[in-house]
C-alpha cells in the first residue's frame, strides 16, 4: 500500500519497537522501514532532494504537542484556541498552502505519541475549556487509513468534557463517519473550492461534488459540520465561479443544518510567502502583489472586500439563520 503514496518509509530508532509504530507499519504493509536517528535527518532535507519524492517518517514529537492558534486562523469565538502538530505536512499538493512555506519538502512526518497530546489537553482542561484544530498541519481524514487518528480524536472528545475538536479536510471519504464515536464536540470542517480553482491550484484533491457528498455523510451521521470557503483565491472570473459554487452547495446540501460557515481570502505570514516565492518562481499565487499588514500578506482591501462580501451576501440569502465567520 505505502508504495502508492511514498517513495520510502523511515522510523526513528528510538520508537522502532513501540506498539504504535508497529501498528502503523502494519497498516501500510511496510515490513522493513529505514531506521534514522531523528526525523529531521530526512524531513529537513527537502531543499536538496527532488520535490517529486515524498517520504513517510514515523517519529516522536520532541517539542510541544499544542500551540496557540495563529492570528491568520479563525477561532470561531473560542477564547482558548490551540492546534496540534501531530502530523506534519499534507498528502495533497495545493499551490497556495502555507505548508509549502513552512516545510522544506513534501515528506510527511507522523508523531506516534498522540497520547502525550491528550495528556497536555487534560492539563489545560484543569484551567479552562480547550478548542483544538487537530488537522492544522495536515489533512487527518485523508490519512485515516494510515494513522487512525480521526477515530482517536473523536473518542477523546466524546469522553472529555470541555474539549472541542475541529477536523478540517478536503477529503471525499464518506465511509468513515457512520463508524466513528459521534459527539457534538467534534466539528468536521470541509474546505470547499470551485472546480476551476481545484483544477488549477489544488493538485490531488477531490472535486467539489465529492467534497459535498462527504460533508453530507458527516452531517447525516450526526456530526456538526462547518463549511469553509477559505481560502478564496483571486482569479479573473472569481465572481462567476464562486457564485456558481455557492449555488451548487446550496442545491446539494441542507445549509440550515450546517453548524456555521467560514469565509476568508488567501492570507499568509510574510516569512512563509518569502519561502514560497524562492521555491516557486512561476506560481501565480506566490507571486501575486499582496499587501503586507503586520507581518501577514493578503489581497488589497478592494479585492478582499469584494470577494468576501460577494460570498457573504449570497450565503445570507441562502441560509439566513446560519452563523458566518470571516477573518479580520
Amino acid at each position: 500500500m505505502w508504495r502508492a503514496l511514498f517513495d520510502n518509509v523511515y522510523v526513528e530508532k528510538g520508537i522502532a519497537d513501540d506498539p504504535e509504530t508497529k501498528r502503523i507499519l502494519e497498516r501500510i504493509g511496510c515490513e522493513e522501514p529505514g531506521l534514522i536517528e531523528h526525523y529531521k535527518d530526512v524531513f529537513d532535507s527537502g531543499s536538496v532532494k527532488s520535490p517529486e519524492i515524498r517520504n513517510l517518517i514515523l517519529a516522536k514529537n520532541p517539542g510541544k504537542h499544542l500551540y496557540e492558534g495563529a492570528p491568520v486562523c479563525q477561532s470561531f469565538g473560542n477564547e482558548h484556541f490551540y492546534y496540534s502538530p501531530g502530523v506534519m505536512n499534507c498528502i495533497y499538493d495545493c499551490e497556495y498552502c502555507f505548508l509549502k512555506g513552512m516545510y522544506p519538502g513534501s515528506d510527511i512526518c507522523i508523531f506516534t505519541d498522540l497520547e502525550e497530546t491528550f495528556s497536555e489537553i487534560d492539563a489545560l482542561l484543569e484551567e479552562h475549556p480547550v478548542y483544538v484544530c487537530a488537522s492544522y498541519n495536515t489533512d487527518l481524514t485523508a490519512l485515516e487509513s494510515i494513522t487512525g487518528y480521526v477515530r482517536r480524536w473523536c473518542k477523546k472528545a466524546a469522553e472529555t468534557e470541555g474539549l472541542s475538536v475541529e477536523l478540517r479536510s478536503k477529503c471525499a471519504r464518506t465511509d468513515i463517519y457512520g463508524d466513528l464515536p459521534v459527539s457534538d464536540r467534534v466539528i468536521f470542517a470541509f474546505t470547499l473550492s470551485p472546480d476551476e480553482i481545484r483544477d488549477r491550484f489544488e493538485k490531488g484533491t477531490p472535486d467539489l461534488g465529492a467534497r459535498i457528498n462527504a460533508l453530507n455523510a458527516a452531517m447525516n451521521a450526526g456530526f456538526p459540520v462547518r463549511i469553509c470557503f477559505d481560502p478564496m483565491i483571486y482569479v479573473r472570473n472569481w465572481r462567476e465561479i464562486y457564485s456558481a459554487m455557492v449555488e451548487k452547495v446550496a442545491s446539494e446540501t441542507d445549509l440550515s443544518k450546517v453548524r456555521d460557515i467560514s469565509i476568508g481570502t488567501f492570507r499568509i505570514s510574510d516569512q512563509y510567502l518569502k519561502n514560497m516565492r524562492k521555491k516557486f518562481g512561476e506560481s501565480a499565487v506566490a507571486q501575486y502583489p499582496y499587501v503586507n499588514e503586520n507581518g501577514y500578506y493578503r489581497y488589497p482591501d478592494v479585492v478582499r472586500n469584494a470577494m468576501e462580501d460577494q460570498i457573504k451576501n449570497l450565503l445570507t440569502v441562502k441560509c439566513p439563520g446560519t452563523g458566518i465567520f470571516d477573518w479580520e
